[in-house]
């Protein structure tokens, strides 16, 4: 059994036709509990937290088999909620999550700030698999906005949803997504250049914050095809900007 690490993801070689792919994401201090600092409904807690890891998973290939929630908090009512937005983060998938959702709550001690992890297995059958790459000459792209906190509840119509990640992973000149976290779009077009033997070249002139976080995976790096850029920018629901090319 091979074990690897992928970025944030860990590969496990399991037989000689699959793969498992491990993503995790965590969020403290932020829910409806009296000290937490970012005040928001559990659900909505749930849903983004969940869409982290998911992300992750998707972009890379693998298809979810087990989502395993790690709750600091009771389940009645704040475990119930958060777990609620996290079915609602899996249902663009169609996933049968009363089969795959499972995890654990406190109920031993009463909590006063909302704690959660949360850990997604996934499977690849490599047979059937190709694993994303950047591509020489094609244009670093973001989709969506870079978000953290309260700009997020404050306008979510331009923030990458799970939805649009499956549009695009269904468009053959996407050569590569990679969601952005709290590091910001610099830093992953770094690491996604590396991972590919490239480096990049940024345009001069940018209309968005390559160093600021994009919170819950708010927006995503791809690598498109030249041609298909103007395309996609016209046509996608939520913002598309051209930041550089890969070299």
């Amino acid at each position: 059994m091979k074990i690897s690490k992928f970025r944030d993801l860990t590969f496990i070689d399991i037989n000689q036709n699959q793969t498992i792919v491990i993503a995790c994401d965590s969020s403290g201090a932020i829910g409806n509990k009296e000290r937490d600092l970012v005040q928001v409904e559990p659900e909505i807690l749930g849903d983004l937290t969940a869409q982290v890891a998911l992300k992750e998973i998707l972009a890379i290939g693998a298809e979810p088999i087990t989502i395993v929630n790690t709750l600091s908090v009771e389940m009645n009512d704040t475990g119930e909620r958060i777990i609620k937005g996290i079915k609602k983060a899996t249902a663009p998938l169609g996933l049968p999550d009363t089969q795959i959702i499972t995890g654990s709550t406190e109920e031993n001690f009463p909590t006063c700030q909302t704690g959660m992890g949360i850990t997604i297995i996934g499977i690849i059958d490599k047979n059937n698999w190709k694993q994303p790459r950047a591509v020489l000459g094609s244009l670093a792209v973001v989709v969506g906005i870079p978000k953290v906190g309260y700009e997020i509840l404050e306008e979510q119509g331009d923030i990458l949803s799970i939805h649009h990640l499956l549009e695009l992973k269904k468009n053959p000149r996407i050569y590569e997504i990679l969601p952005v976290g709290s590091k910001g779009i610099f830093y992953e077009l770094r690491e996604i250049a590396r991972a590919n033997n490239l480096t990049f070249s940024l345009d001069d002139y940018l209309k968005i914050d390559l160093n600021k976080s994009a919170g819950p995976a708010t927006c995503a790096i791809i690598s498109i095809e030249e041609n298909e850029y103007t395309k996609l920018k016209n046509s996608f629901p939520i913002p598309v900007n051209k930041i550089g090319r890969f070299i």
